[in-house]
């Protein structure tokens, strides 16, 4: 059996597919080692979000505030995010296969202690490093599909990471929820061990052991290493808790601010004249490459906006449990398996912007479906814009990620794994962070404009007092009149913000719909040639 993963460097050899030279075969070992990674890569991206259905029993458990809960979402995120660029370095110096198994055993031991965390401060300590270790997990997954896989067979293993990096966020709330509903919270981080563990047995069986290079290590570009830490960690915290804190308002978020900046000025210097950079950031001179970082940061925005949106409207308006949302979000990654066995083959004979465009103009559909709800529009009917929505991913994922490593070279897959998963990173948070503050101020907006319209001694507010007042009255038996009034008044203002909240719902989904469908357009009418695969008397033109 032969070992495929090593440390020594990748010659620059081209991984397009128009100049692949001839087909190759993939080894029964490689197979197992990129099955092993996606393994690894889903249970990071799955822990993202199978957290949130349980985060009021974990608030509970170790007795945190609210605020000081939203604290473990934040400091996974930030571990996760800060660990992406590190992984070019670390791997050439350990070896893929080496630095993934580290990963793969920090991420399940990681797991053992945030669920056995006692209080608030050793949860946040834990969860940082299962974010960290997850965090390499994820370009590590990416980047053994790029290494290991020809032309002609990276559309398959594009499909593979699509399944990974898109069902993975949509069934993590169901998890989560079933989980906890049915053993305790505990068990969505005792979970993580038996995939972890597959996960190693596959990567270790096609790994070959040399010695570490501690050379690389001690060359490190340690400025680049310090600089993208500080830059991507404090952009982080600042999209994750800026709008809890009011943005400026807050003098945290302003010395982020600056750290972000400065930071980010030396980083990008930094690997401009650096001898050995952390990251190639040259490779956005390819204008393939660039476009799709673009078109995946509003990838990000859309998958992590709607796993944003419904699951709050959802517990904000109709008080949905953690069960019942996971029942709901589902729909979001299931019907992909209907489209993904399609995808390999639609890439090599169509133009990757129209299945782009497609894609994007399906998510536009399923946010306009979702933009006109009213009080009675509960889960049940959000289901069929969920379903839409999983038909229309597939179609941009895979096109996309071919799209940007389309001229990637070996010695720039890891570069091109770390920067398209932090733009999708980005893109998600940047993407919450401003439907958060949005829905924040249009909520008091509808709210002033309905008050206006029911103002007191109006029709419509007497109107409606009265009959608060009968109904009230014919269940309390001689409640005196002035309280019943209270009542009545109490019942009208929790209406009056219900359906604020709803028609700020409304919105948010409706600003998503024509961003998506803007997105489609700006794709569809793209000048460039995406086209991959292309017959051969095409190429003797």
């Amino acid at each position: 059996m032969s070992s495929v993963l090593t440390s020594a460097p990748m010659p620059p050899q081209t991984l397009s597919p128009q100049t692949m030279p001839e087909p190759r075969t993939v080894s029964e070992v490689e197979w197992w080692v990129i099955i092993g990674g996606l393994i690894g890569g889903f249970m990071a991206i799955l822990d993202i979000q199978i957290m949130n259905s349980s985060i009021k029993v974990i608030q509970g458990a170790l007795s945190m505030s609210q605020d000081q809960s939203s604290w473990l979402m934040t400091s996974y995120f930030t571990a996760e995010i800060v660990a992406i660029p590190l992984v070019g370095w670390l791997t050439q110096a350990f070896g893929t296969g080496r630095y993934a198994l580290y990963c793969i055993a920090g991420f399940i031991g990681a797991s053992f202690l945030c669920a056995n965390a006692w209080n608030l401060d050793s949860m946040l300590v834990f969860r940082s490093l299962q974010g960290f270790c997850g965090g390499a997990l994820i370009p590590i997954s990416f980047r053994l599909i790029i290494e290991l896989l020809p032309g002609e067979k990276r559309p398959l293993g594009m499909t593979m990471f699509s399944v990974v990096s898109t069902f993975a966020p949509a069934i993590g709330p169901t998890l989560g929820g079933w989980l906890t509903s049915h053993f305790s919270w505990n068990m969505i981080f005792y979970i993580n061990v038996l995939p972890g563990l597959v996960s190693a047995v596959l990567i270790f069986q096609g790994v070959l052991f040399k010695k570490v290079r501690w050379e690389v290590v001690r060359a490190g570009d340690f400025i680049g290493v310090i600089s993208v830490m500080l830059f991507l960690g404090s952009l982080e915290v600042i999209l994750e808790k800026g709008g809890q804190d009011n943005w400026f308002d807050s003098t945290l978020i302003c010395y982020l601010t600056v750290i972000a900046s400065l930071s980010f000025v030396v980083f990008i210097y930094d690997q401009l004249n650096c001898d050995y950079p952390l990251i190639n950031v040259r490779m956005f001179k390819d204008f393939n490459f660039s476009y799709a970082m673009m078109v995946f940061a509003m990838l990000g925005m859309a998958i992590y906006g709607t796993l944003f949106l419904v699951p709050y409207y959802l517990s904000m308006v109709h008080d949905y449990n953690a069960s019942q949302i996971g029942s709901v979000v589902i729909w979001m990654g299931l019907p992909q398996l209907l489209v993904l066995p399609f995808i390999p083959k639609l890439v090599k004979i169509l133009n990757l912007k129209y299945m782009i465009a497609i894609g994007f103009a399906i998510l536009a559909l399923s946010a306009f479906m979702d933009s006109q709800m009213s009080i009675n529009f509960m889960g049940e009917q959000m289901t069929f814009s969920l379903f839409i929505r999983a038909l229309g991913q597939p179609f941009i994922m895979v096109p996309l990620a071919l799209l940007a490593t389309a001229n990637v070279t070996l010695k720039d897959s890891a570069s091109s794994a770390i920067i398209i998963n932090v733009f999708r990173s980005i893109g998600g948070s940047f993407g919450t962070a401003v439907l958060t503050t949005f829905f924040i101020s249009q909520v008091h907006v509808h709210s002033s404009n309905i008050q206006t319209s029911i103002a007191v001694g109006s029709q419509g507010y007497d109107h409606f007092i009265s009959q608060v007042k009968a109904l009230v009255m014919s269940s309390a038996h001689g409640a005196i009149n002035g309280s019943v009034s209270q009542i009545a008044t109490s019942i009208l203002g929790d209406r009056i913000k219900q359906q604020a909240e709803i028609m700020a719902f409304n919105d948010l989904f409706l600003i998503m719909g024509w961003l998506m469908l803007g997105t489609a357009v700006w794709v569809f009418l793209s000048n460039r040639d995406f086209k991959l695969f292309r017959h051969i008397e095409d190429k003797t033109l």
